[in-house]
């Protein structure tokens, strides 16, 4: 009994670490107005608190995920949800730019160790359902982001400000600490290894850099993104500039997007039980391109909710089982493949600037065909029939 009351409570806590980091992430964007009101910042000082964090975040995450698969997993874990509670803590503490900016540089690279090492450790725990894993891990932190802007919209409401969010936020993330410490982090490969040469782990990472199938998941994972959370950056742009909706109409076509990518997470925990990821990939890529299509192609406004309601319904499956298939590839080494990722995630950088060049060049309708690549990989690259594992 009692080792079934800890098994539970460390589910409990590797899952709420995700809604935990999806919460925090909602949080953020329902406040930031706010934020740049009463700390008079700028544009370009909002950008660059995305922006810097996300660099530095970058640069560690690397090196995480490959002490993730050492003995050492448990200590990157808990110091990561420590910094967090420090960084959402600090974050309510801030009066000008640069202490902001110093804040999110820690709550971005702690989010990198535990957040990212949860996630390897669930899949560790049951490599036979990866795609199981990673649909509830979804869900969970979908339900997260979805509640964040619900929460912060009552609270306003009774007079609450950012500052006692961000305090709450902290005192949330404290709770975390002793469950995840108290808990053991070994079942990946090299938990109970006494040392690993910074050699090793180097040739570890070669080795994975010329893995074709790990590069396969890898890639098509950041092009799918084009169609996830870089269409819904833009989807309330879209609408308000190109269809010309008012900007609380253009909100609700986020909102729209947002409920149902929520619905269809929802869904596909019990489809996979029925059906295989592949062919869930492989009939949700094409769906999704002709409704996008329609979508850019349609003048009735109406109509283009439906569409941008379908196409995050559709595209929802994406994300878990893509990265589950990454994980499949090297069982066991489930912080290498994060290393791995880490590194295919520099593209989404460019992505942004790619587009907005686009759209300052031709406008921003032309500039949403670039999106469409994503379904496009997907449709290519996707493994046949004939190989589906």
């Amino acid at each position: 009994m009692v080792r079934f009351r800890n098994g539970f409570l460390f589910l409990l806590a590797l899952y709420g670490v995700e809604f935990l980091d999806e919460l925090i992430y909602g949080l953020h964007g329902a406040v930031v107005p706010e934020i740049k009101s009463d700390l008079a910042l700028t544009y370009t000082q909002i950008g660059l608190l995305s922006t810097i964090p996300g660099l530095i975040a970058l640069a560690g995450e690397p090196l995480i995920g490959l002490l993730g698969d050492t003995r050492h997993r448990r200590a990157l874990v808990g110091g990561g949800i420590v910094a967090t509670t420090l960084g959402l803590f600090l974050t309510s503490l801030a009066g000008n730019f640069l202490p902001l900016l110093f804040a999110f540089s820690i709550l971005f690279v702690a989010s990198g160790a535990y957040v990212n090492l949860a996630q390897a450790t669930l899949i560790d725990r049951d490599a036979q359902r990866t795609e199981h894993t990673m649909a509830r891990w979804t869900l969970i932190g979908a339900v997260g982001v979805a509640i964040a802007p619900l929460i912060v919209t009552a609270l306003f409401e009774f007079g609450f400000g950012w500052r006692e969010f961000y305090f709450a936020a902290s005192v949330i993330a404290a709770l975390f600490i002793p469950l995840l410490f108290r808990q053991r982090f070994d079942a990946h490969t090299g938990a109970d290894a006494e040392t690993v040469s910074p050699r090793q782990l180097l040739l570890n990472l070669i080795a994975a850099l010329k893995n074709r199938e790990l590069l396969r998941w890898v890639l098509l994972t950041e092009l799918a993104d084009l169609m996830l959370d870089k269409l819904l950056e833009v989807t309330g742009l879209y609408f308000h500039d190109v269809v010309g909706v008012s900007l609380a109409a253009a909100s609700g076509a986020v909102a729209v997007y947002s409920l149902a990518g929520l619905a269809g997470n929802t869904l596909l925990v019990p489809a996979l039980e029925r059906i295989r990821g592949i062919r869930v990939l492989r009939a949700s890529a094409l769906i999704v391109l002709l409704c996008y299509f329609l979508f850019l192609g349609v003048s009735n406004v109406w109509l283009k909710y439906a569409l941008i309601g379908v196409i995050a319904f559709c595209n929802s499956a994406w994300f878990p089982i893509l990265r589950a298939k990454t994980f499949e590839v090297l069982p066991g080494q489930s912080g290498l493949v994060i290393a791995i990722t880490s590194l295919g995630n520099l593209s989404i950088l460019f992505v942004p600037t790619v587009v907005g060049s686009i759209a300052d060049a031709f406008g921003l309708h032309w500039a949403m065909w670039v999106l469409a690549l994503g379904p496009i990989a997907l449709l290519i690259g996707l493994p046949s029939s004939l190989s589906e594992r």
